[in-house]
């Protein structure tokens, strides 16, 4: 009878939550999704995201077993940003590279590029398991040229894949 090492079981079960709760959650719209405030630091954007199937790039050496992620390990994305009425009103792609595994735990380095009507917004910063994460804007194009700032995602987990995201511009 072949036994599990518990290592490889946390292992196994971090990723697992990592990919499939981090990256494929949807999001419902926030009650002013899509739609720009302004408060004393600049503008406030918010939308809900419809996360998207996730793609595994497992590379050499490759997983001994399902779930077996190790650091190199990357994840390839393209989500759909929603406003509160539920239209596509933009999307966001990116990687997500598996930086460290431990027993208990998983870290994450984001790199990604959110796409919108008045131009794009880049961001990147590292994460984990946790539903949620915050990433640094480190630029934008046309309207968002010089952008700074902060990005968070919230994943709601549950059945329908929803979620929500708050852009802070500075």
């Amino acid at each position: 009878m072949k036994t599990t090492h518990p290592r490889r079981v946390a292992l196994r079960t971090t990723l697992t939550a990592l990919v499939v709760v981090g990256l494929c959650a949807a999001a419902t719209a926030s009650s002013q999704a899509g739609s720009p405030t302004s408060n004393s630091h600049g503008q406030v954007l918010r939308f809900g995201v419809q996360f998207s199937p996730f793609t595994i790039i497992d590379v050499p050496p490759l997983q001994a077993t399902p779930g077996d992620y190790k650091a190199g390990d990357y994840v390839v994305f393209g989500d759909v940003l929603i406003d509160q009425a539920g239209r596509h009103v933009g999307t966001e792609a990116g990687t997500g590279t598996i930086t460290r595994v431990d027993p208990t735990s998983a870290q994450v380095y984001y790199s990604l590029a959110i796409q919108l009507d008045r131009g794009q917004i880049t961001a990147s910063g590292i994460g984990s398991p946790d539903p949620h994460k915050l990433l640094a804007i480190t630029g934008g194009t046309g309207s968002f040229t010089g952008a700074s700032g902060s990005a968070r995602w919230v994943e709601n987990g549950d059945a329908d894949n929803t979620g929500s995201l708050v852009i802070t511009l500075r």
